[in-house]
């Protein structure tokens, strides 16, 4: 299919279609609404967009690169909502895949429907995928290993926090502390609601915004943020 982009009306009727699913878990997906011409207009270039199954947010980060970079400025695809609406209905057996009794369990909007101008814009399941690679090129794994029909509490306590992104060494430093070697996975117990010994949600932005009043955190690399955080953000591997 060629790629395309909802207007404004596509969207309000895409928003329609993931009511209308929340009510009826059974209900089909209207993926006519992909290729209406009311409701979208061709992205520049008539790129091509094929069908693929994505399982993970690196497997639609990569491929995500690999179509739209080409052919779209970074601003054009940071700001373009029609785009990253009109994707999700394309990919929707990805993003919101059915269960084993073929039900569909919607989400909220702002999963599927991007919306730059609130801070929800980085709970978008494809839009998410693809920032934090654009962000980091080799430190993502702790975002981009989960699951691409899920907002996992690494991902959302992660890119929800500006400062944290905008630090350049920030995603080799997570990766670094909170990536066991040994079993290739998110270290256990960094997420939560009670405070704990070096803990994503709690204490690592804490420290980072102590730090931030002595230091100038925008200069420092990995090795020297890391051993000014601590022992407290040494786990096992």
């Amino acid at each position: 299919m060629i790629l395309r982009q909802f207007n404004g009306t596509g969207i309000e009727r895409f928003r329609n279609m993931l009511q209308m699913c929340r009510d009826n878990p059974f209900a089909s997906v209207d993926f006519r609404l992909l290729e209406d011409a009311t409701l979208t207009e061709v992205v520049k270039g008539s790129v091509e967009v094929t069908e693929q199954k994505f399982v993970t947010k690196g497997d639609a980060g990569q491929y995500l690169h690999s179509l739209l970079d080409p052919v779209l400025s970074h601003d054009d695809i940071m700001s373009n909502i029609g785009l990253w609406s009109w994707l999700c209905l394309f990919f929707f057996d990805s993003v919101c895949p059915t269960d084993s009794q073929d039900r569909r369990r919607v989400k909220n909007d702002y999963r599927y429907i991007y919306d730059l101008a609130s801070w929800h814009y980085y709970r978008h399941l494809l839009f998410v995928s693809w920032r934090v690679m654009d962000i980091t090129k080799d430190h993502h794994r702790l975002i981009t290993s989960s699951q691409i029909d899920t907002l996992d509490h690494v991902t959302f306590y992660i890119m929800q926090k500006l400062y944290l992104v905008r630090i350049p060494c920030v995603f080799e430093v997570l990766d670094r502390i909170y990536w066991n070697q040994t079993t290739q996975r998110v270290q256990k117990g960094i997420t939560g609601s009670t405070i704990s010994k070096g803990d994503l949600t709690h204490r690592f932005p804490a420290v980072i915004q102590q730090l931030e009043k002595t230091y100038d955190l925008q200069r420092l690399n990995a090795d020297k943020l890391i051993d000014l955080l601590g022992d407290e953000f040494v786990f096992p591997s």
